[in-house]
């Protein structure tokens, strides 16, 4: 009998020993799930920050009122907008004399960097500045046509000839040539109300056409008329 008794009481210490160590085992299993895995969030981790680490939706450019991607010309009070190479600064601080039988309400233009920088720096001080593409903004309040227009303002487009019918911004134009300090390739046509008329110039004659040619093609090709 006292063997049977140590037999009983033995397996009664396995069994005791078996549940500690089962429930011990379940213990850690449930601490375990409760930690959250690394990447979710938790107290501390802010979701916002989550969201922009994971997101991948690319950003929507925007557009300015004088660049869009860094090339894109916008000038509300004059009512138009066009692209430019890159390279090239707009400058639209000249300022316009009212004088003149048609007002000019804006002048725009458009330089290299290069030439840029050295009128900024007055290189050109004494000499004529470089040839290079300009866009200016007259009233026409006479309703002219656009080559009547032209041949009236023969203090400025000296010799027009060679007329072209094109198109710009959707809009009629005609394109010449002219002569003056430099030659001119130009380009006119009316405002969306017909109260303006729009030119586009290249001044060819320092050497550096081919270079400003980019930039009066792309103006041309790009210009959009603004309600």
């Amino acid at each position: 009998m006292s063997m049977q008794r140590q037999w009983i009481t033995n397996n009664r210490i396995s069994w005791f020993l078996g549940r500690v160590l089962c429930c011990l085992s379940l213990g850690l299993t449930i601490a375990c799930q409760a930690e959250p895995p690394s990447g979710v969030n938790s107290p501390g981790t802010s979701a916002e920050s989550v969201t922009s680490s994971s997101s991948t939706e690319p950003a929507t450019p925007t557009n300015s009122s004088s660049t869009d991607s860094q090339n894109t010309y916008k000038n509300e009070s004059l009512g138009i907008s066009f692209e430019y190479p890159e390279g090239f600064v707009v400058d639209d601080t000249s300022e316009e004399s009212d004088t003149e039988s048609e007002v000019r309400r804006g002048t725009v233009e458009v330089w290299t960097q290069a030439d840029y920088q050295a009128m900024q720096t007055n290189e050109f001080e004494g000499t004529e500045l470089p040839a290079n593409v300009s866009l200016w903004v007259y009233e026409n309040p006479n309703r002219l046509s656009l080559q009547d227009w032209v041949e009236s303002r023969s203090d400025y487009f000296v010799s027009p000839q060679n007329y072209k019918e094109q198109q710009v911004a959707n809009q009629d134009a005609i394109a010449f040539q002219s002569t003056g300090l430099y030659e001119f390739e130009n380009i006119v046509f009316p405002s969306l109300d017909g109260e303006d008329i729009i030119v586009i110039s290249l001044a060819k004659g320092t050497g550096n056409e081919a270079v400003y040619r980019q930039a009066f093609e792309r103006i041309q090709g790009t210009l959009q008329l603004l309600q």
